[in-house]
This record gives C-alpha cells, structure tokens and sequence, in this order.
C-alpha cells in the first residue's frame, strides 16, 4: 500500500518561492519607477523633497512640547460607572 501512494512533487513548492520572488522584484522595480517619477517631477517644480514635506501645511507651533511629568488621575471603576450614569 505504501508504494501506491503518490508523493508530492518536492518542485512544486520551489517553483512557487520562485514566482513569488519574481513578482516581488517586479513590484519593486515598478515602485522605484515611480519614486523616480516624482523625484523628478519635484524637481522639475523646484520643490525640496528634504525637511518638511508638506510646507503648504506647517506643523503647530507647540507641536514639540514637552509632556507632564506625572500622568492625569484616574478614575476608579466606581467613579467611572458613576460618571456614566450622571453624564
């Protein structure tokens, strides 16, 4: 019974890596493709693609502050239930 048993084809799986590798590789080469398209669209605007890369949008002014020393109380599971019913 042991010799009618098919064994699977130990190719087969090798095979697949290899698409799978293939199509990866093109994936990438079509993504660097299209950073180079915009590179050069950016530079064709004199845009810098260094520093902030949305100037039309600045960040906030305190957008570097600093964070409190210690957290905010929490509330406990009774005051929270509380709160859910007054609220």
């Amino acid at each position: 019974m042991i010799n009618g048993i098919k064994r699977k084809n130990d190719n087969s799986p090798k095979q697949g890596h290899e698409e799978d590798f293939n199509f990866f590789d093109d994936r990438m080469q079509l993504l660097d493709a299209v950073r180079r398209m915009i590179d050069l669209e950016f530079e064709r605007r004199g845009i810098k693609t260094e520093g902030n890369p949305h100037p039309g949008n600045p960040p906030p002014e305190n957008a570097e502050r600093e964070r409190p020393d210690t957290p905010p109380p929490r509330r406990t599971f009774w005051q929270r239930i509380v709160r859910f019913f007054i609220v």
